[in-house]
């Protein structure tokens, strides 16, 4: 059932990747960000109410309040760099770069949730690795070995690390709480806090102009980029809460195939020779974590 929903899931996001691209090229990225949570966290209250599971709120203990209030900062501050990085580069290779999530998840079950590394997922890390690295054009690869990378127009290779590490530690910290709660509960609190501190972001960094400047047609894949993603991310929640973490971060990114076979069409971005071979190799990676799972 759980792999199930993961899949499903996984589809929502490949898609919504690509109207949000779309919409925040000529969009500010805090504000992209800060609407998209806003309609995740309506995604999240609908199927509660739908689903009449608020009622659990009495049965959530201080655990549960915990894991929401952290892992709630932290993936505010995940957002914040997501878009910040998705708006500068290119969909192929930030999509690789947030395939790392996986590897992150991986070691971060495995220390604070006990799940067991195998040969395979260890296999399957090293070719997601190098799969990332030959997606990488060469100045993007000159700019991981400038130490000013901060500084540069290639910073959105950081902010995607950043990103997708702060993911990681969410989602992990989502995974620990064992108490039986409807994740679209968890996610409805989860989300008021991750949306009011990214109006606070916003707001700190005097973005309201920015809005005027925002064409309908911007506004509109801006939106259905977040409806998409705010279907995938209802579904991945519950995906969590049903089974094991670093299998469906595993399906999760393989969201990434379906982006970049659309960044092609609709974006009309191109990968070289290498580039194919390491989009090649970084899906078998995927594969195989998964298989070693």
């Amino acid at each position: 059932m759980w792999l199930t929903i993961a899949v499903i899931s996984t589809l929502f996001i490949g898609v919504s990747t690509i109207l949000s691209k779309i919409g925040i090229k000529d969009a500010d990225a805090y504000v992209t960000g800060a609407v998209t949570n806003s309609v995740l966290l309506l995604a999240f209250v609908g199927t509660a109410l739908f689903t009449g599971k608020f009622d659990q709120i009495s049965d959530m203990g201080m655990w549960t309040w915990i894991s929401i209030a952290a892992s709630g900062a932290v993936l505010s501050i995940s957002w914040v760099f997501y878009f910040l990085g998705l708006k500068g580069g290119s969909v192929s290779v930030f999509l690789a770069i947030q395939s790392l999530t996986i590897v992150v998840s991986m070691v971060l079950c495995a220390v604070f949730i006990k799940e067991k590394i195998t040969l395979f997922m260890i296999i399957g890390t090293v070719m997601i690795i190098t799969g990332t690295l030959l997606m990488m054009d060469r100045e993007e690869l000159s700019a991981l070995k400038n130490k000013k990378i901060w500084q540069s127009d290639q910073r959105w290779i950081l902010f995607a690390a950043i990103s997708a590490v702060l993911a990681s530690v969410s989602y992990v910290i989502v995974k620990a709480d064992k108490a039986p709660i409807d994740t679209n509960v968890t996610s409805t609190f989860r989300y008021i806090i991750v949306v009011v501190l990214l109006w606070i972001i916003f707001f700190s960094k005097k973005k309201q102009s920015s809005f005027k400047e925002i064409a309908p047609k911007c506004w509109l894949f801006i939106l259905l980029g977040a409806a998409a993603s705010g279907a995938g991310h209802v579904l991945v929640y519950k995906a969590l809460f049903l089974g094991k973490a670093a299998v469906i971060m595993t399906i999760y990114r393989m969201g990434m195939v379906i982006s970049i076979i659309l960044s092609r069409i609709f974006l009309h971005e191109k990968l070289q020779k290498k580039g194919w071979f390491g989009f090649a190799l970084l899906v078998a990676g995927v594969v195989l974590f998964a298989v070693g799972r």
